[in-house]
């Protein structure tokens, strides 16, 4: 199926198990989605060319960026309908789902089926209405319109999506085209990263502690190479600590066990951090932020 909701184009082929989403939402702001069993261009026997990937294009605010769904994965952002992911898994499904039993309203008119839910909720506003809401062409199930209500931090509002359908089956092969074929290398997966146990530790003069390293996910397999060196830098006090083993290295095989790096204190000053060095398996892009030692 091909269709608009409000201003965003979405191309779903359930069968083939594809996804793809396009939004503008200015002439400097656009965001491109897919999601895909079978992704193409996935590096072979990787998880990407095994399981669920989604990638998403956002420009110019993220760039390119993209999660596998599998028991070491998962993704940190989605793009499309949140009832198609459960932590690990995906699967494309019927764009829409309802929280509550849906009811066929007598009062429909001559061109609309209208279905409200069972449960009514209180937006801002003098009266309840019903929590969900949608409206059909007469005799189809083609959606011309949807209400939902909604409670954020600020806020309970009754929001309307808007659906106008192009074409239903499947959809033009020139929508998942458009992917770049180059995403393995050229875009970031967001899972690779690092886990320390303990993040932050406050270390006496001539005291040591012992954390813990170890990978959420394996990485990738360049050339070939499927290994990932980590050394480690200071930033504000360059001499006030030292750690050993200098580097650790995992790969596809060892990424869950985890390494000791011992970190000894040997001058009493300032805090400090000590921000990894990534080298191969896919970490080039990774950022570092998220994943310094704090240490005091």
């Amino acid at each position: 199926m091909l269709f608009f909701a409000d201003n965003t184009l979405y191309a779903i082929d359930e069968i083939n198990q594809r996804a793809y989403k396009s939004a503008s939402y200015s002439t400097k702001q656009s965001e491109t989605a897919y999601a895909l069993k079978d992704f193409p261009f996935a590096i072979p026997d990787s998880p990407q060319s095994k399981y669920y990937v989604q990638l998403l294009e956002d420009f110019p605010d993220i760039g390119c960026i993209y999660g596998t769904y599998w028991k070491y994965g998962g993704s940190t952002f989605n793009a499309f309908p949140s009832h198609w992911t459960n932590g690990t898994s995906f699967e494309i499904k019927n764009f829409m789902a309802f929280k509550y039993e849906m009811i066929l309203s007598n009062a429909s008119s001559v061109f609309e089926d209208y279905w409200y839910s069972n449960v009514t909720c209180h937006p801002e506003g003098p009266k309840r209405v019903p929590c969900e809401e949608i409206y059909f062409r007469k005799n189809t199930d083609i959606p011309v319109r949807s209400t939902q209500v909604i409670s954020t931090p600020w806020e309970v509002r009754q929001f309307t999506t808007t659906y106008l359908v192009i074409s239903v089956g499947k959809p033009d092969d020139k929508y998942f085209d458009s992917m770049p074929k180059d995403w393995t290398r050229s875009c970031r997966d967001v899972m690779l990263g690092v886990s320390y146990k303990p993040q932050s530790a406050k270390i006496d003069l001539n005291e040591s502690v012992k954390i813990q390293v170890w990978l959420p996910t394996p990485p990738h397999q360049i050339d070939g190479n499927d290994t990932v060196h980590i050394q480690w830098k200071a930033d504000e006090c360059t001499d006030c600590f030292t750690w050993k083993p200098n580097q650790l290295s995992f790969n596809s095989k060892n990424f869950l066990v985890r390494q000791t790096l011992t970190i000894t204190r040997v001058k009493n000053r300032q805090q400090t951090h000590l921000i990894p060095i990534f080298n191969g398996g896919g970490f080039d892009d990774v950022s570092v932020k998220n994943y310094t030692i704090s240490l005091e």
